[in-house]
């Protein structure tokens, strides 16, 4: 995972955002599969989840997690998320980065 500093971080994204900042549909030009992110308001505090949707056909939902402020879901491993606000940017640490879908 990328530390706060610009040097280590080439996108100057940060991995201390708001979770209504990324929600939506995400498509990356690298060719990972593409992610939604949504509220969900059928669990306690209003949980947020990341759908993985693979070209197979499979979607995968996994929770959006946080520990010692590091935000992260767990698809067959753990991967950090950071985002960048000025240019929309949202960065798996597995997969990459992802630009936002118009709806």
């Amino acid at each position: 995972m990328y530390s706060e500093t610009t040097e280590t971080n080439p996108l100057g994204a940060k991995i201390g955002f708001a979770l209504d900042d990324i929600t939506g549909r995400w498509k990356s030009r690298e060719g990972a599969p593409d992610i939604r992110v949504y509220k969900s308001s059928e669990r306690k505090n209003d949980s947020f989840f990341m759908e993985f949707a693979f070209k197979t056909g499979e979607i995968f939902r996994c929770l959006v997690k946080k520990h010692q402020g590091i935000r992260y879901v767990n698809l067959y491993g753990v991967m950090g998320l950071s985002y960048n606000t000025d240019s929309d940017v949202l960065q798996l640490s597995a997969y990459g980065k992802y630009y936002r879908v118009g709806d």
